[in-house]
Formats: structure tokens, sequence, C-alpha cells
């Protein structure tokens, strides 16, 4: 009796919908899908929740044309037939509430499109889907809440069917290249430029936006105010900056701004950048931008948000706007120290054959030392002559940023034999001033006649520090070079890795010393 009743509850167990849910989202990745697939043809209990989970993430369009076995015979029929390559075949009843059966449990599409005979009969039959769609006025698929898509051509009509109310996230990546078959849709409503507009509308809950090879109009019109959108990464926009800056500080909710204005013309402005009472941006966390020095200017002197943590910048420095450059710099550390706290920046100067001295790499440092609260920091600094990096510079950066994790500093190109670049023994300021250090990638110096009369027990214990991958760049040590590099790096950072620079041949084996 007491078995009989436990083997009731356990089988109550699996009539209870969330307890079901539950075991089957353990599932190991691995034959996921074939275990799902089979649980669906168990019982109605377990069938759904099943089906749920195993079209929840679709890869391409050719699961939803296997539930089409009708339409295929008669695709297959006229695949050979030009003149009928795009147009729908009608969809009976039955088949389409067969697709919607399933379309309905998809959360997630990831579609690259290709070339080949599959791929033909599989944009034939979305065709048909797409237009059985349109004639009832409903999404595609309507409960999608991520939209990944990849095409070869510049019309927006193609990924138009699965834009719902339920969308969260679109990503979509535009490559122009060799002609490609691409799937069928109805004529859009306007340009590609609608793009925004059309989500807007059509999927006000949306909250992350990427798009990347799509050409935008020069005017961004109208202004579109996404209530809830986090995240927007744009391709690249020709609109002056002051109409992107405009149309970004409409959205209340945007924390992470990704821009190319590599094409975008800089606006004109009658005062300092931040001064004036334009739109501004203030919810930003995360902003990334490429660009010349004023166009990126505008977008920072925008820039009123508290909170900001990351700034990633890709400065293309032209001939005529040398000091661009720190003029940058300057306004990330004049208005953005207090909260800051991941800053990348590249820095590519055009060719300047009359430039006849190294710039100093202190310009640039400089306006940096106010962002106090730096945790990573990435500096590369690209110049025909590369910039002139002294110890002087990597001590102030230790003083000034003591919650350092991580530090990459680079100079282009390295090698070069007019390259100035620091001492090895200007690391020991981080190992003074920067206790949380894990990551150092510098550039240095080869000579080590600094380490000339250096010996452990002179000058004492090493301060504490975690540092365990740094990475020198610049150097090819000799065996006995090795041998010293090696005895002060493992007395200044105790807990350092020098393998992988072992393994790539900047240290040889220093023999008695253990690495």
């Amino acid at each position: 009796m007491d078995k009989l009743t436990s083997r009731t509850a356990a089988q109550r167990v699996w009539i209870i919908d969330e307890v079901v849910r539950n075991i089957l989202a353990q599932l190991p990745s691995a034959g996921c899908s074939k275990t799902l697939a089979r649980c669906a043809c168990v019982s109605t209990a377990v069938s759904e929740p099943a089906l749920d989970l195993l079209w929840r993430k679709m890869s391409g369009l050719l699961p939803f044309c296997t539930l089409l076995r009708g339409v295929l015979e008669v695709l297959d029929d006229t695949t050979n037939n030009d003149a009928s390559a795009t147009t729908p075949v009608p969809i009976d009843d039955d088949h389409w509430q067969r697709f919607m059966r399933y379309a309905r449990r998809v959360r997630k599409l990831h579609y690259h499109c290709t070339e080949g005979s599959l791929e033909h009969l599989q944009q034939r039959t979305f065709a048909s889907l797409v237009h059985r769609a349109a004639h009832l006025g409903a999404p595609l698929l309507p409960q999608l809440e991520e939209l990944s898509w990849l095409q070869f051509s510049h019309d927006i009509t193609h990924y138009l069917p699965f834009i719902s109310p339920t969308l969260r996230r679109v990503t979509v990546y535009v490559q122009v290249g060799p002609a490609a078959r691409v799937p069928y849709a109805p004529d859009a409503q306007g340009s590609r430029g609608c793009l925004l507009q059309l989500l807007d509308v059509h999927s006000p809950d949306i909250e992350e936006i990427s798009l990347a090879g799509i050409d935008f109009p020069a005017s961004l019109e109208p202004l579109l105010a996404f209530k809830r959108l986090r995240s927007l990464r744009l391709g690249s926009v020709t609109a002056p900056t002051a109409v992107i800056v405009a149309y970004c500080a409409a959205m209340p909710t945007l924390s992470a701004l990704f821009l190319d204005l590599s094409a975008a013309p800089a606006a004109s402005r009658g005062s300092p950048p931040g001064e004036e009472d334009g739109p501004g941006l203030y919810a930003l966390k995360t902003l990334h931008i490429a660009g010349a020095p004023r166009a990126i200017e505008d977008v920072l002197g925008a820039v009123r948000s508290s909170a900001l943590q990351s700034v990633t910048l890709a400065l293309s420095v032209p001939e005529a706007d040398h000091d661009g450059a720190a003029r940058c710099m300057g306004l990330l550390g004049a208005r953005l120290a207090p909260s800051l706290q991941t800053l990348r920046v590249r820095l590519k100067h055009a060719a300047d054959p009359g430039h006849g001295t190294p710039r100093p790499f202190w310009s640039f440092v400089e306006p940096l030392l106010a962002l106090r609260a730096l945790r990573e920091c990435a500096l590369v600094v690209e110049d025909a002559l590369p910039p002139a990096l002294a110890d002087a510079d990597l001590r102030a950066m230790a003083v000034a940023w003591p919650a350092l994790v991580s530090l990459e500093v680079g100079v282009r190109p390295c090698a070069s034999p007019a390259a100035a670049l620091p001492s090895i023994a200007a690391l020991e300021a981080f190992a003074r001033h920067c206790s949380d250090i894990l990551t150092l990638r510098i550039p240095i110096h080869e000579d080590l006649s600094v380490l000339d009369g250096w010996c452990p027990q002179t000058v004492g214990e090493a301060p504490h520090t975690g540092l365990r991958d740094l990475w020198l760049f610049g150097v090819w040590f000799g065996k006995e070079g090795s041998r010293r590099a090696v005895r002060y790096l493992q007395h200044t950072f105790p807990g350092v890795n020098l393998r992988p620079m072992l393994n790539a041949g900047i240290l040889q084996n220093p023999g008695v010393y253990q690495v």
C-alpha cells in the first residue's frame, strides 16, 4: 500500500507544469534536443513544456519549412521555374494552424542568409508564410522576443514580418557582397531609413537595438522616444552630431550607446562642449564612439549622466587637428571623473611628414589623472613617430589610479628604434600603489642598466599585490637579461605568471629561477 501511495505521489509531480518545466530546464546541453523531442512524444503534461523548450530558440528557417509538407511538395515541383521564384503558394487553414502551434513557442530566431538549393526552397516557403501572415494582419512569430538577422541586401523588407509587440532585442547585420537570394516579404511602407520608426510603433517595449551595415538618412527624423530602450548600437551615421545627440537624448532609459561617427560632420558650436543648454544624455552607463575628435567632443559634451562607468573611444586624428585627442581626454577628465571605472582609448594620428619629434605620451595621460575611480584602462597610441613614454608617466598613472585592476599601455610602432620607452624599474610603482592590480601590459626598454646594484636584500620586502598577468612589449631578453629581469619581476610581483612570456620568447629560461 505504501509503495502504491508513493508511486501515485511521484506521478502527480509530473502533472504540475512548473515542476516539469524546471526539470526539463536542467537537461545538459549535449543531446538536449533529442531528449526534448522524445519527451514531446509522451503525455500532454510533458509534451507541451518540452515543445516550448525545443522551439524556444531557432536557427534558420528549415524547422518552419518542415511543418508544411504539402507546401514543400508544390514548391519542389516549381523550383526550376524562374517565373514562379518569388510567387507565394497558398497555405490552407490546416497547414497554417499546424505552423502556428509551433510558431507561438519561438522566443529567439537567428537567421543567416546563404546560397544553395535548400536555402532557395526555404525562401520560397518563407514567402508563402509571409503572404498568409500579411493577409491575416498578424506577425509571423507572435511571441518572438529576440531577432538576430544577417543578410546581403540593404532592403529592410526581409525581416519586417518578425517585428512584433513582444520583441525585446533586435540585431541586424547587413553585409553587401556577392549577390545572394534573400527571403521574400511584402513591400515595405517606406525606405530603409524608417526601420527605427517601425520598431518604435510596432515594438514599443524593445530594449536593445543593434544595427550594422545599415545606412541611415542624414536627418534621422522624426525624433523617437523609445520608452524602454536600454542599448542602441548604430552603424555608420552620416547625420550631424547635434542631430544624433538630440535623437538619443529623446530616449529616457538609454544606458548603453554605440556610435560610428567616422562619416558624421561635427556640429558648429558657439560655446564650449557641455556648456550649452541643448539636449543631454542623462542615463548613460556605457559609451562607445569611433570617429574624429570634433565629432566625439560633441557627444562627450552632451553626457550629463552621473552614473557613466565605461567609455571606449577610437579616435582618428586628422593632420589639421593635432590637439584633438588632448581635447577629448580633457573632457573625459573634467566631466566624467566621479563615476568612470573603465576607459579604453585608441588614438590613430594621420601621417604627418613634417612632424619631426615624437609627441609626449604625457599630453594624453595628464588630463585623465583626475579619474580616481578608474579600475580598467587601455591606452593605445598609433603615430608615425611613436610617442615618448617615460618612467614618470607610469608612476603618475599608478599614483593617480590606486583602484586599478587592469592596465594596458601601447605605443605603435613599439619596435621602432625611435621609440622612447620606460625602464623595467617603473613597474615597481604599480606594486606600491595599486594593491588590487591583476593585469599589466606595458611597453618597456630592454636596457636593464637601471638594475645595476639592485638586489632583494637591499630593497626590502615587496608590497603585497595580486598581479598574475604581466606582458612586456618591445623587448626580447637574452639569457643573462632574462635572469636579471625574472629576479626583479618575481620579487616585485611575487605571484606573477611569467610562463606566457617564456613561451613567446620574450624571456629565455633563466636557469636557477623558477618561472
